[in-house]
């Protein structure tokens, strides 16, 4: 249960107390906030400790974060305003204020990086693609086929991208075409953008081109795929509507490029190619499953005085069945129980909420095993994953520009600072740690820790 909000407007009450009410004569109103605030605050610990999970708690529990929103930007607009007629005045008071709006500034300048996937990254927690990869490498490779699109299609969490990625990195692959590029497309899709990061791909995007009209862009991929062998795989394409605005750049008749979809809409296939090749990813089968899953929520094999316990083991295989083969699903809930190991009771309550969330239908289970991850976080590290959501999906973001978003929008603070011993940036880096330890980002590359 949320109550960042609260507690937020909590510490910036209690900066206002301290450099400002009194000098202003609204100690006494402010004081009376705070302390509605703390009982709001106890009230949602309370709910979220006992998870209650009833239609008046859930509705409440939206008033008071609204309430606590509320409150925190009429504190910072009067911070604002007091600083402004002292002339700088009470520094500390604003710096809170002044971070929020330099935020702006920072997410604006993080556009610079491109979104990519980063296809030469693989993930550690790879299982049952060989199968996959060894079917579809001869239909990409055999010269002559009238084939040029091949789609690999599934539902979300299926692990449509991460075979995509496999096939990227095959040395039969890489040796056939002469180029590989790679573009991700996603729900929004942005056509000029997916043209640009196939000419980076190709080494041929200069910054005239960054100038250049749309057709004028087009008509130089497509000349490029004409007279050159590429493997082009755009990932995650959802609907017809996208390939349409994007399928001018590949409609060249006389070319041996070719095209790698991933897409959950297997409609889109037979609509971009009469000749297309369509591959189904299929689910996990259990024992997959289970040998992805012990990946995850067990230390490694070498572990010093590693040894599974018994029930812990049975649990894992119980909890695994309601995953229903999905591949994301299973790594999250790894990534739950890792971090619970090797406490028997723990995972004895994990094993009692999968229960409740997972109802074992696969349409579903990618949903619920998310809510699971994000309800089993404590509540410093839910404001931080929230704050993820400003970005695209699949953006790489850098670690330190990160860093400094969360500590400029108080998502990471300095009454944290104090109370761990720690400066705010390290703390705003365990932060992320956890995250990742959880399964819930992933850590796409490292140069120095960081």
């Amino acid at each position: 249960m949320d109550f960042s909000a609260v507690s937020y407007a909590l510490e910036t009450i209690d900066k206002l107390t301290q450099e400002v009410t009194s000098l202003w004569g609204v100690d006494e109103q402010v004081e009376g906030l705070a302390s509605e605030l703390r009982w709001m605050q106890s009230f949602l610990k309370v709910a979220d400790a006992r998870k209650v999970n009833h239609e008046v708690i859930r509705t409440s529990v939206v008033e008071i974060r609204e309430l606590a929103y509320d409150a925190e930007d009429v504190i910072e607009t009067f911070s604002l305003k007091v600083a402004s007629k002292r002339k700088g005045g009470f520094s500390n008071c604003i710096k809170r204020s002044a971070c929020f709006l330099k935020e702006g500034c920072l997410l604006h300048q993080i556009k610079w990086e491109a979104r990519r996937p980063y296809p030469h990254v693989m993930d550690d927690n790879i299982v049952g693609l060989d199968n996959d990869v060894k079917k579809l490498i001869p239909v990409l490779v055999e010269e002559g086929s009238q084939c040029r699109v091949l789609s690999i299609c599934g539902m979300g969490g299926m692990g449509k991208t991460t075979l995509a990625k496999k096939i990227y990195r095959e040395s039969q692959v890489v040796g056939h075409f002469k180029h590989l590029s790679w573009a991700y497309v996603s729900q929004n899709c942005q056509k000029r953008k997916v043209w640009e990061d196939i000419l980076s791909d190709l080494n041929i995007l200069s910054e005239t081109d960054k100038k250049m009209k749309v057709e004028k862009l087009v008509e130089k991929l497509s000349n490029f795929l004409t007279e050159n062998k590429c493997l082009v795989i755009l990932d995650d394409i959802w609907n017809i509507e996208a390939w349409d605005s994007l399928k001018p750049t590949f409609s060249a008749r006389e070319t041996r490029s070719k095209i790698l979809l991933t897409s959950r809409n297997k409609e889109i296939i037979s609509h971009a190619d009469k000749n297309g090749f369509l591959y189904e990813l299929q689910c996990l089968n259990y024992e997959r499953s289970w040998e992805l899953f012990q990946k995850i929520g067990f230390p490694p094999t070498n572990s010093l005085g590693y040894e599974i316990d018994v029930k812990m083991e049975e649990l894992g295989e119980k909890m695994v069945k309601n995953c229903a083969g999905l591949p994301l699903a299973i790594i999250i809930l790894g990534g739950i129980l890792a971090t619970k190991y090797p406490s028997l009771t723990e995972w004895l309550k994990v094993s009692a909420n999968v229960k409740s969330y997972l109802k074992n239908d696969k349409g579903e289970v990618l949903r619920d095993v998310l809510s699971l991850s994000y309800d089993d976080l404590p509540p410093y590290l839910r404001p931080c994953f929230l704050y993820l959501s400003h970005f695209p999906e699949d953006y790489e973001i850098s670690v330190d520009r990160l860093i400094q978003l969360l500590v400029a929008e108080g998502i990471v603070s300095s009454k944290q600072e104090a109370d761990e011993g720690q400066i705010v940036e390290d703390v705003a880096e365990g932060y992320l740690m956890e995250l990742a330890e959880r399964c819930m980002i992933q850590v796409r590359k490292s140069t120095t820790g960081k």
